[in-house]
């Protein structure tokens, strides 16, 4: 097993055990980088399905893909291929800075594109996930801003996705802020920032964020959003009241992680990326695959 499960509970085995993992990339400073895949039980040929990839939060120096496996799951039975993308993190990759992990987000969108016949999947129908760090890395990816691809990506499939759902996530990072020490120095931090890479044309994206963040203060994440609205993109901002950091997991806070997944379903089906939810319940808070509940 990878270092980056070396600490997982009994019941996150369980749930990673339930996906099919496959390497997206090779890296030359530590382990391959696999995407852990969850299909739709009625997936077939010639029935393509939108994909969601998720990126777990963190600050580039740690986090878990198995965070989101319960949204995963979720979005599983709503009919999406979901995948848990690894990225480079200071923990698994210790030679690594934020650049890596964000061109790590792109390879991964890249590759799923290449292969969407294999996948099965429907390539106009894209979405990634991200919370902190992967809110950076996901969001990035949303407004097509500049890093540099490397020569191991698939160059001629696009790394833009269709939508992007944005949990707490990392906008901008100044000195002295949560995840600053990660980055190679000031320049790169400013290189990666998300709110000078805002322009028109940008895909669907949602944002939701806790009032009482401690860790990325809300005000910044509202001048994203207005930014982001001034140029014309459709940007739904969604603040939970009183949250702070880490409300959206089930393990933390299950009510506003069953808010969470009403608010993002609704956004998805009005934009057309999922079918009405047939359930009278709403957002369900444990999937028919989370057997250890």
């Amino acid at each position: 097993m990878s270092n980056q499960f070396k600490a997982l509970t009994e019941r996150q085995r369980l749930l990673l055990e339930m996906a099919q993992p496959i390497n997206y990339k090779s890296v030359e400073d530590g382990e391959d980088l696999l995407i852990h895949f969850y299909f739709p039980r009625d997936l077939k040929e010639g029935d393509p399905k939108p994909v969601f990839l998720f990126f777990n939060s963190g600050a580039f120096d740690r986090g878990n893909p198995i965070q989101f496996a319960p949204h995963a799951l979720y979005f599983v039975e709503r009919g999406a291929v979901c995948g848990l993308v690894e990225y480079r993190s200071k923990t698994t990759h210790p030679q690594s800075f934020p650049t890596q992990s964000m061109q790590d987000g792109r390879s991964a969108i890249r590759f799923v594109r290449h292969y969407s016949e294999k996948f099965n999947i429907n390539i106009d129908k894209l979405v990634v996930f991200g919370a902190g760090a992967g809110g950076a890395i996901a969001g990035s990816a949303a407004l097509d801003a500049s890093i540099p691809a490397e020569s191991a990506d698939f160059n001629l499939c696009s790394s833009r996705p269709n939508a992007a759902i944005l949990l707490s996530p990392m906008i901008d990072v100044i000195k002295g802020d949560y995840g600053y020490d990660q980055f190679r120095d000031a320049s790169e931090t400013k290189k990666l920032g998300l709110m000078k890479s805002v322009g028109s044309g940008c895909p669907p994206m949602q944002i939701i964020h806790g009032t009482a963040d401690r860790l990325i203060p809300i005000d910044r994440v509202e001048k994203f959003a207005d930014r982001m609205a001034k140029k014309k993109n459709i940007c739904e901002f969604a603040p939970f009241e009183g949250r702070d950091n880490n409300y959206y997991n089930l393990n933390v806070d299950p009510v506003s992680y069953e808010a969470c997944l009403t608010l993002i379903d609704n956004f998805l089906v009005k934009h057309g990326f999922l079918s009405e939810n047939e359930n009278e319940d709403g957002a369900r808070l444990i999937s028919w695959r989370e057997q250890d509940f």
